[in-house]
């Protein structure tokens, strides 16, 4: 079986070189997947700008921290009147544009916020060697994704984005094991409110969502 096999299961990268120390592990690795489409105008990438490395915070292996050293290409956009010039590809289940961990290692602390909260998350993350703070946990939480159906056993807590300052609350479906929604704010009233809408169908444009970008400050 090949180390890529292991380490990056059904992910389009060729690994070049592998760096093990007591403090941790370091993966040289390449994309070699199809070139990507301009994510502006959906041209074809076809001709090579650059290439150059990310870091990337992996999942722990063998109990030691491991980042992903990985080599990416940027392409010219061949489109005429395209307001890019230029665009980096992404791995598709391994990178995601300006993020510093991998799809993978979100997914496990998302779920981790998820299920013990921002606190406890931060302590169980430093014992599994993933080093992250309590906000950045709490931020996984406002952009989840939206089931299509409604949950049928919903669980719901409260929790602090800033303690003593600003509150919200989690919604989560709890036979999926998955965030639901992040409200802005812990009263009954808000709760009721996202229930109205839930129910008749109208999340999309439910006023606490005045925008797509998250929680409201």
């Amino acid at each position: 079986m090949a180390i890529e096999d292991v380490l990056f299961p059904g992910i389009d990268v060729r690994v070049t070189a592998v760096h093990a120390a007591v403090e941790g592990v370091v993966v040289e690795a390449a994309a070699c997947g199809r070139p990507p489409d301009c994510p502006s105008c959906d041209c074809a990438g076809r001709r090579v700008h650059s290439r150059y490395r990310r870091s990337l915070a992996e999942r722990t292996v063998a109990g030691r921290s491991l980042v992903t050293s990985l080599r990416v290409r940027r392409f010219f956009c061949e489109r005429a009147g395209c307001r890019r010039r230029t665009f980096v590809e992404q791995v598709p289940d391994l990178s995601e544009r300006y993020r510093r961990h991998s799809i993978g290692l979100r997914q496990w602390m998302r779920s981790i916020t998820t299920f013990v909260g921002g606190r406890l998350g931060k302590r169980l993350c430093q014992i599994l060697q993933l080093p992250t703070g309590r906000t950045h946990l709490l931020g996984l939480l406002t952009d989840p994704p939206v089931p299509e159906r409604a949950p049928r056993v919903l669980g719901v807590d409260e929790f602090a984005f800033r303690k003593g300052w600003r509150y919200g609350t989690v919604l989560v479906d709890v036979e999926a094991a998955r965030a639901v929604d992040v409200l802005p704010g812990r009263d009954a009233v808000t709760f009721a409110a996202w229930l109205n809408c839930h129910r008749c169908g109208a999340a999309g444009r439910c006023p606490l969502r005045p925008s797509q970008g998250g929680v409201p400050p």
